[in-house]
């Protein structure tokens, strides 16, 4: 064989074997959390990792390095070295997102209803939500604090060390929400437990707001409102959405309303009060259902209806 021949195989395998070290290395040196931080730009995120609050340091503290998350080919890792050389990145990197089934791997969660019965005995189960399943990372951060999305609504749910409580204003409205994330509900909330109240009575019957509170109506109203729009305004019934529901009660009239009275006695006077000299009333004149309801013919005939659950104007 010629010399010159020898000599360029001779070059050939020691650069073939030299690429072959340098890779071996690169590729062992990517799996140390420390290669992470031998890049600027990494650095916070290291820092996380090795000493914080955040769920990174819960990782490392388990014995679980960057890479277990952040897995990278031969070839991921030369181009993020050429991208970094180049100054191709952005700062902060961006933030990357992973699947619930990710987090399951490791967290040993081998459902999502597993996981809502881990949680079952606080007061308020985050992860039984009325959005059903959500993604892990809506609340659980790696390289910051953790977000108590749930107190956008609810009020502080998760807090201590790690967490911080979401305070963005919300920009839409949803039928699930609870109301008190942007209305004074006590009074309408009590209602329901007093027994004198037609609000109780409604609960009793295994009724809810929305049954009343129609949704269609409901996201007419919010569609215009705006954020400073936090005062209830009444709502106003008619006689007929009454008889809708009070048809068990012969309520398909008002001429079924007058005879089911005609015999009334009240503070022993016998006076119908449907049957009015002002002829068909609407029922909300009289019955209230979140506060007392108002005697209003006793404005002019006096008391005629007394009792828990009535004033007289």
């Amino acid at each position: 064989m010629p010399k010159g021949l020898k000599i360029i195989i001779s070059v050939v395998l020691i650069a073939v074997g030299l690429a072959s070290m340098g890779m071996i290395w690169l590729r062992d040196s990517s799996r140390r959390p420390e290669y992470c931080a031998e890049c600027h730009v990494m650095e916070p995120y290291y820092s996380s990792w090795e000493s914080s609050d955040y769920l990174a340091h819960e990782h490392a503290e388990s014995a679980t390095p960057c890479q277990s998350c952040h897995s990278r080919a031969i070839g991921d890792t030369l181009g993020e070295i050429v991208t970094y050389a180049r100054g191709e990145y952005e700062t902060p990197l961006e933030e990357q997102e992973y699947s619930k089934e990710w987090c399951f791997q490791c967290h040993e969660h081998g459902s999502y209803e597993e996981l809502i019965q881990r949680t079952e005995e606080l007061e308020l189960n985050p992860h039984d939500s009325h959005y059903g399943e959500m993604e892990c990372s809506i609340c659980h951060k790696v390289h910051r604090a953790s977000e108590d999305y749930c107190a956008q609504c609810h009020g502080p749910v998760a807090t201590g060390t790690g967490w911080i409580t979401a305070t963005q204003v919300l920009e839409w409205w949803d039928p699930d929400m609870d109301c008190a994330y942007c209305h004074v509900m006590a009074s309408y909330t009590e209602s329901l437990q007093d027994a004198t109240l037609l609000a109780n009575a409604h609960a009793q019957e295994g009724l809810v707001c929305l049954d009343c509170h129609e949704l269609a109506v409901l996201q007419q109203v919010h569609e215009g409102a705006d954020a400073d729009t936090t005062e209830l305004k009444q709502r106003e019934f008619s006689k007929e959405s009454c008889f809708g529901c009070h048809v068990p009660n012969e309520h398909t009239s008002y001429q079924e309303i007058i005879e089911r009275t005609k015999d009334y006695t009240g503070d022993g006077k016998r006076i119908n009060p449907h049957d009015s000299h002002l002829g068909e009333m609407e029922c909300r004149i009289c019955h209230k259902v979140h506060r007392a309801s108002v005697d209003y013919c006793a404005q002019c005939h006096g008391p005629t209806v007394t009792g828990p659950g009535w004033t007289t104007p």
